[in-house]
């Protein structure tokens, strides 16, 4: 699955939990609402981790896409003759 779509997934489940937590909270208390708060909490941690892994990954790739353009555009003088100058 697309990693945007998960993120996206998580805010919303965890901004939902969120919403029905205050409703149930103001309805029954806090013993009795706090699993929703519970997993509000986990899903804003898993979209947290989501966010942070796919940072990394775009990170690691950038270095290593940066490595082989800098290997591959190396100028090397023993391939390339000497150029004359113009007069």
């Amino acid at each position: 699955m697309n990693s945007k779509l998960i993120r996206t997934i998580f805010l919303a489940l965890a901004f939902g939990f969120l919403v029905l937590w205050v409703l149930e909270f103001r309805r029954a208390g806090l013993l009795e609402s706090y699993w929703l708060l519970l997993l509000c909490i986990v899903c804003f941690l898993l979209f947290q981790f989501s966010r942070l892994k796919a940072a990394t990954l775009a990170k690691q790739a950038g270095e290593s896409k940066a490595k082989t353009s800098a290997v591959g555009c190396r100028p090397s003088a023993v391939s390339s003759p000497a150029k004359k100058p113009k007069k």
